[in-house]
């Protein structure tokens, strides 16, 4: 069996990519997927819009694993590709309200981390990995993953950036440190959100200074300048 790198590989993917979000180990006993666990080794390797969770043995030997999908746009976009419906795989709306008020596009990945709690917990789109990109729709499928925040904070920090969405926030700092959204990507998320109660206005006005200040430093890639 092939390293679970080149699985990584084959998606395109690398924990050498500036996209990289976190990629540790995960204990077997601090983690559910769909309320089974799983044995063995378990890596948790996450970027901007999904994350892997990998079995493993010895050094980096690959048994089995998961894509999940964290961004909404490509959960709605594989489903509508796959001919598959969110309900027929008992994926829950977490937007509802605002698709009538705001009308919005449907979202399904859900993220609640418990208040005074111990866990993490995730819904979301998904589906078994292997050594190819073509999958049956039927390996489509709902994942409730309980993940321990652990005890780190620096690892608790990044692993909750390499299993949730990305705000307004994270979004800017992935334009303009880590040059993979566009800002076209960008101002649509400002457009399509309220943040904080700020207009519109004041808070593209705020982006626009930030990533001009950011042309002339040596440490920020923009959007453009992907490597």
């Amino acid at each position: 069996m092939a390293s679970y790198h080149r699985v990584l590989e084959v998606f395109g993917r690398s924990i050498d990519q500036k996209s990289l979000e976190c990629d540790y180990d995960i204990h077997p006993w601090d983690i559910l997927v769909n309320g089974e666990r799983w044995s063995g080794k378990i890596r948790l390797v996450g970027f901007v819009d999904s994350f892997f969770l990998i079995c493993y043995s010895g050094v980096s030997r690959f048994e089995h694993g998961l894509l999940i999908y964290k961004d909404d746009e490509i959960i709605r976009n594989t489903l509508k590709y796959a001919d598959v419906t969110a309900k027929s795989l008992n994926l829950e709306v977490t937007n509802a309200k605002r698709i009538d008020e705001k009308k919005e596009e449907p979202a399904y990945f859900k993220f609640v981390s418990e208040k005074g709690g111990l866990d993490y917990n995730i819904t979301a789109l998904g589906h078994p990995i292997e050594l190819t990109t073509q999958y049956p729709a039927s390996s489509l499928k709902k994942y409730d993953i309980k993940l321990r925040k652990g005890r780190d904070m620096v690892m608790r920090k990044r692993i909750r950036r390499g299993v949730t969405q990305h705000n307004f926030l994270d979004l800017m700092h992935d334009s303009l440190r880590l040059g993979v959204v566009s800002q076209a990507e960008l101002i649509g998320t400002i457009i399509g959100k309220t943040i904080g109660g700020s207009t519109f206005e004041d808070v593209a006005g705020k982006y626009f200074d930030a990533l001009s200040g950011a042309k002339g430093s040596r440490n920020l890639a923009l959007s453009g300048e992907r490597t």
